[in-house]
């Protein structure tokens, strides 16, 4: 059965390190596209920041990236095509390898966490060791099969969303009276005011339209 791998790597050991050195609220969320080489692969980037002019000037300065073009920005959020550097592509081609498919990943200023699709005929474990022949030895988060890789596609909850709203929920953000507020949460996750708002109203927003929204098309059908 095929794989779904969640893995962890350092930022500075992979692509937009001196971005978030200068921008360090920024938050990276892969735009999916059928791509199954390291040159198609993560070629679109959303990226969040409160300070848009710095983001701009940052990600085409970034040692990482090879041609930086803005598609498209609203508020604080652009919607960018990236050209990586070799050094970057090299690592995407060692990921991508035994036909590896890369589904989606988001980036911070510690850390990218990126989500693969392996075919079965090869076992995780041989798939690692390959890494690690390369000098590249993220760290495992997650392994489950398709079948059981259900949340965050149904959800369409990016981790990023995910880990933010558990977050809030864990800090008692949502109860009433409120146990914490939404600048208590900001620090917590440390990330801007502005950036965790966007981030919950986009949650929000998907969690919205995937349940409520589903459910009350599905009654009127069925009436």
């Amino acid at each position: 059965m095929a794989k779904v791998v969640g893995i962890t790597i350092p930022t500075e050991q992979f692509a937009l390190s001196e971005m978030f050195e200068r921008v360090p609220d920024a938050t990276v969320e892969t735009v999916p596209v059928a791509a199954h080489s390291p040159r198609g692969s993560m070629s679109f980037l959303s990226v969040t920041a409160s300070n848009s002019k710095r983001l701009d000037e940052a990600i085409r300065a970034d040692d990482s990236t090879e041609t930086v073009i803005t598609l498209s920005q609203s508020g604080n959020q652009h919607l960018y095509r990236v050209s990586w550097q070799p050094r970057v592509r090299t690592i995407l081609a060692v990921f991508l390898q035994s036909a590896g498919s890369l589904l989606c990943g988001w980036g911070a200023a510690d850390q990218w966490t990126l989500r693969f699709l392996f075919p079965e005929q090869e076992s995780i474990s041989v798939i690692c060791e390959n890494w690690r022949e390369h000098g590249i030895d993220p760290s495992i988060q997650r392994v489950v099969g398709v079948a059981g890789e259900v949340g965050f596609p149904e959800m369409e909850l990016s981790q990023c969303q995910h880990d933010t709203l558990l977050r809030a929920y864990e800090m008692d953000y949502y109860e009433v009276p409120r146990g914490a507020t939404l600048e208590c949460v900001a620090e917590d996750l440390q990330v801007s005011h502005q950036a965790l708002s966007e981030r919950l109203r986009r949650g929000h927003r998907n969690l919205i339209e995937k349940t409520l929204c589903q459910s009350t098309t599905t009654r009127t059908i069925e009436r």
